[in-house]
C-alpha cells in the first residue's frame, strides 16, 4: 500500500506514505505526517501527497523553520543581488517584521494565513501600507527562491492579500522625512526589470530612463546628434 491513515486521537490523524527505496540500503522509505481535522481532511491530504509524489513535486518536510531559511536566503542569495542599501532594507524587514511573526513556523508548513496574519499585526502596530507591501515583496521573493532550491513546491505569499497604496502615503524607505510618495526601485528590482525586457525593442530607452532620470518628453525627443559616441555621454 502506497499510503494509509491512522487515527491518533479525536480530530487528529497520522498519514504514512511510501516514498520509494533507499538507494544505499534497498529498503523502502516512509514519510509520516499529521493532519488536524476530520478523516476526510486526512484523506484529502493523503491524495494531495500521492499526487505530488506521482508528479515529481513532492518535497520531504524538513526541520528548517522560516527564520533559518530567511537568514540563509539573505546571506547566500540576496546579498549578492542587492546594493548595500538594498540589502540593509531587506535584512531590516526580515529581522523586524517577518521573523518575529512567522520565524518559528517550519518552512514547509508556512501557509498564506500565516503571512496574512503577519501583515495584520504589522498594520495594527502602525506600519504603513508601503512597509507591508515591501515586506510582501521580500517574503515572496524569498519563497520563490526556496521553490527553485526544491525546498518548497508552492509560494505561500501568492495567497496573501496586500494593502493598497494610499494617495498621500509617504514612502517609508528612502524618504522617511520627506513629503513625497514617489516609489523608487532598488537595484534588485531594476535588474529584474531589465532582464525581463532585454529582448524588447525599447530596452535602450528604458535603460536610459532608469540610469539618467530623464523625463518622458526628454527621452522621446532624443536624437542621434544628442549622443556623444566618442565620450559615451548624452
Amino acid at each position: 500500500m502506497r499510503g494509509h491513515i491512522v487515527k491518533r486521537s479525536k480530530g487528529s490523524y497520522s498519514i504514512k506514505i511510501s516514498i520509494g527505496k533507499d538507494s544505499a540500503t534497498g529498503k523502502y522509505k516512509y514519510q509520516w505526517g499529521t493532519v488536524k481535522g476530520t478523516k476526510k481532511d486526512a484523506e484529502k491530504r493523503l491524495a494531495e501527497l500521492l499526487y505530488q509524489l506521482d508528479g515529481g513535486s513532492f518535497i520531504r518536510p524538513g526541520k528548517t523553520n522560516v527564520a533559518e531559511y530567511l537568514k540563509r536566503w539573505l546571506s547566500e542569495y540576496a546579498k549578492g543581488k542587492l546594493s548595500p542599501r538594498g540589502y540593509e532594507r531587506y535584512e531590516s524587514i526580515v529581522r523586524v517584521h517577518l521573523v518575529p511573526a512567522i520565524g518559528n513556523i517550519l518552512l514547509t508548513q508556512l501557509k498564506p494565513e500565516h503571512i496574512q496574519k503577519c501583515y495584520t499585526v504589522m498594520q495594527n502596530k502602525g506600519a504603513s501600507a508601503s512597509t507591508v507591501r515591501y515586506s510582501h515583496t521580500v517574503i515572496h521573493r524569498a519563497l520563490a527562491i526556496a521553490m527553485q532550491w526544491k525546498l518548497l513546491n508552492h509560494n505561500a505569499a501568492d495567497g496573501a492579500i496586500v494593502p493598497k497604496n494610499g494617495r498621500n502615503e509617504i514612502r517609508e524607505w528612502d524618504d522617511r522625512n520627506s513629503n513625497t510618495d514617489m516609489q523608487v526601485w532598488d537595484d534588485f528590482e531594476m535588474r529584474h526589470f531589465l532582464e525581463a525586457i532585454k529582448e524588447s525593442l525599447y530596452f535602450a530607452l528604458f535603460h536610459i530612463a532608469l540610469f539618467t532620470g530623464m523625463r518622458r518628453n526628454e527621452l522621446l525627443g532624443l536624437m542621434w546628434s544628442d549622443i556623444d559616441l566618442l565620450g559615451c555621454q548624452l
